[in-house]
């Protein structure tokens, strides 16, 4: 229930945190097909009545969290995607601001993404995470010639890749690995939006 003033219920809240942190534990010690709604509601300590107030089983107990780790990383990636494309200039560094604000978005949630981009967790974070990423290239590749399939589909596994290695490598470095990830994976795309937009000034 929410309280008069909009917030979520505190008491709300708590449940799902334990709930998950539940999930995070079991999904490492015995892996997500393994674990059962009886397993996560005795390590939680709650009821499986209370349980089914908040999810429908444990594979929506798992989408609902894959939704919200993507959509929390994509609203903050999305804003400063926007506002580097905005920029006259389109380079490198653009990019790697993008990348640090992703990593550093994916730091607040490390511990759900290790534990559920593993090999003992579920595909559909993955998954997720592949359809955001192409999502936001979509916002700046539509309009761009020469850019492939092939190419978006690099510059996907890669963004994956690199958001799979940042959850299980501690770095304090995250500045300079953004800008060599984005010198090497974004590259072709950097020069494709360039020559968009020195051909849009040509016109």
């Amino acid at each position: 229930m929410a309280k008069r003033d909009g917030t979520v219920d505190l008491r709300i809240k708590r449940t799902q945190k334990s709930i998950k942190n539940a999930f995070y534990e079991l999904i490492e010690e015995k892996g997500f097909d393994h674990i059962s709604v009886k397993d996560i509601t005795e390590r939680a300590m709650i009821s499986r009545n209370t349980f089914y107030l908040h999810y429908n089983d444990k594979f929506d107990l798992l989408n609902k969290i894959c939704d919200e780790l993507v959509f929390k990383l994509f609203i903050g990636v999305g804003k400063q995607l926007r506002r580097e494309t905005r920029k006259l200039r389109v380079d490198i560094y653009g990019a790697a601001s993008v990348i640090k604000m992703g990593i550093k978005t994916i730091e607040e949630d490390r511990e759900a993404y290790r534990v559920l981009l593993s090999s003992s967790g579920s595909d559909l974070l993955t998954q997720k995470l592949q359809q955001g990423i192409r999502r936001a290239l979509d916002l700046i590749s539509s309009d761009i010639e020469g850019i492939s399939e092939y190419s978006l589909q690099y510059i996907i596994s890669g963004t994956c890749g690199i958001i799979k290695y940042q959850v299980t490598h501690e770095s304090s470095n995250i500045a300079d690995e953004a800008y060599r990830f984005a010198e090497i994976h974004f590259g072709g795309l950097i020069e494709a939006l360039q020559e968009s937009k020195r051909n849009g000034e040509g016109n």
